[in-house]
């Protein structure tokens, strides 16, 4: 986690265009956003400082996460492309997360006062941010329930696939075991364990920040497990 200087403004670049937003919103908000620009790890803010902005995905994965007790951080979600969050913005309160990003990342930032001015003339922004959260909502209640209900191998065997792309030597997923538990929600040994394990069944070769699946049929195979428990 990083919070040496602040983010890179894409000033004098060509705007991201605009991720999930509706053509009526995007017109009232583009000339309002702000374009970030995250490297890995770089945090955007911290749990418990004043909300003064809400935040849009552009590219890239974002991560919240809290604090235990001990100071071991426990990862809540991950963002992807289109994606809201810092909404405690709308309530002038203290943001309840944590947030950096989990990969390079683009986020689009709206001012708090600028966010509140529109809020009550648009209720074209209002539906939109609403669908946003309770969309997020949803994203947070699938992730409880696979981490309660469902084992380890099926759930990396399903983000291995999605994750795929192709390499020399074969397919591969560009992830650390690091990046790889944050995105699954479980210990970063739970996850070398588990490739471990798929690595002595000769489906995959571990390297540095790089995954060759070896055997890509029975990695779906695997992954389809999930799929059939959670019919």
């Amino acid at each position: 986690m990083s919070r040496g200087g602040e983010p890179v403004k894409l000033g004098g670049m060509q705007r991201e265009p605009a991720v999930g937003i509706p053509e009526a919103v995007a017109r009232l908000l583009e000339p309002l956003l702000e374009p970030l620009q995250l490297r890995a790890g770089k945090e955007l803010f911290a749990g418990g400082e004043q909300a003064a902005a809400l935040y849009l995905v552009r590219s890239g994965w974002i991560r919240l996460f809290r604090l235990a007790p001990g100071g071991r951080e426990i990862t809540t979600l991950v963002l992807q492309p289109g994606d809201l969050f810092g909404e405690e913005a709308l309530a002038a309160a203290a943001y309840s997360h944590h947030a950096e990003a989990l990969t390079p990342a683009k986020v689009a930032r709206l001012p708090r006062a600028a966010l509140l001015a529109l809020w009550g003339e648009s209720r074209e922004l209002r539906s939109w941010v609403l669908e946003r959260l309770v969309r997020r909502l949803h994203s947070a209640q699938d992730r409880y329930r696979e981490r309660r209900y469902y084992e380890v191998l099926p759930r990396l065997a399903a983000l291995l696939v999605r994750q795929m792309q192709p390499g020399r030597e074969g397919p591969e997923v560009h992830l650390s075991h690091g990046q790889i538990a944050h995105l699954l929600g479980v210990g970063r040994d739970t996850v070398t364990r588990a490739l471990g394990s798929l690595a002595l069944r000769d489906l995959l070769e571990i390297n540095y920040r790089r995954v060759v699946v070896l055997d890509p049929e029975a990695v779906r195979q695997l992954a389809a497990g999930l799929e059939d428990a959670g019919e």
